[in-house]
Formats: structure tokens, C-alpha cells, sequence
């Protein structure tokens, strides 16, 4: 938010780097100065001017300022609409993997065919692991 003073304030200078006030003395600013990033602090505003920034009482800025100012920046922010949804592709229907049992003695197995190989996963869903085979050769049984 942008405000222009239509009197003389003094301000707080505020450490660049920590946000936190100096030790020296309160600064004079000028009526007709510009105000910049005016954000409020619990009962404090803060703000920059000339690249420096400040804060001041909440009191002491509002009667240093336009009350008409501060409606009309802070209106546009309230009744600004929600951004454009962006449009999504419809989900899919139906399953994007089919599941076959492998046959096993002591572990249940289930295995896909995906792209380069196969997802193979324990049925009780605690285990997925991929095996290479290009052209699902594969037929689920084990080497003896």
C-alpha cells in the first residue's frame, strides 16, 4: 500500500537487515512524502520511504493520512476476483494398471505390465519392485 502524508511525522528507523529500531533518534518526515509498503504491526505501521524503512504508531500515520487513501487501496484487494481455475483433463476411467496374481507358495504376488518390464507387488501392498523385461517374456514363474 502507497500513502501520501498531508502532514509532518516522525518515525523510527528500522535495522535493514533485522527489521528492528535503531538507537538513533526518530526522523522527521516531510508532509507530501510517499509512503511505501504500509504494513501493519500490531499497534505499529510499518513502511519504507526512500528505500529506508520505518514505522510510526498506527494513530499517529492515520492522521497523517487520507482516510479516503487507505479505503480505496485496501477495497481492491478485498474485492479482487479468485484467480481463473486453470482446466484439468477428466480423470481417467476404469483401472490404470491390471493386476494378475503370480503364482507363489509363501508370498502372494501380483504383477503389471508397464512400459520396459513389470511391476511386481506383494498383495498385501507392503512391496513393489520392477523387473526389466522389454517384451514382457516373462511368464511369472522362477528360474530352478
Amino acid at each position: 500500500m502507497k500513502l501520501e502524508l498531508n502532514k509532518s511525522i516522525e518515525a523510527k528507523k528500522l535495522n535493514k537487515r533485522t527489521g528492528n529500531p535503531t538507537s538513533d533518534p526518530e526522523v522527521p518526515i516531510p508532509y507530501g512524502a510517499i509512503l511505501e509498503n504500509v504494513e501493519p504491526d500490531r499497534d505499529i505501521m510499518r513502511f519504507t520511504y526512500l528505500g529506508e524503512p520505518y514505522w510510526c504508531t498506527h494513530t499517529l500515520l492515520a492522521s497523517a493520512t487520507d482516510p479516503q487513501a487507505w479505503k480505496a487501496q485496501q477495497a481492491p484487494a478485498a474485492a479482487s476476483p479468485a484467480p481463473a481455475a486453470v482446466p484439468r483433463k477428466p480423470a481417467p476411467t476404469g483401472p490404470k494398471l491390471q493386476w494378475t496374481a503370480v503364482p507363489s507358495i509363501q508370498v502372494a504376488l501380483l504383477r503389471a505390465k508397464v512400459p520396459g518390464g513389470w511391476l511386481v507387488a506383494t498383495a498385501s501392498g507392503a512391496g513393489l519392485a520392477f523387473y526389466p523385461d522389454p517384451t514382457h517374456q516373462w511368464d511369472g514363474t522362477s528360474l530352478e
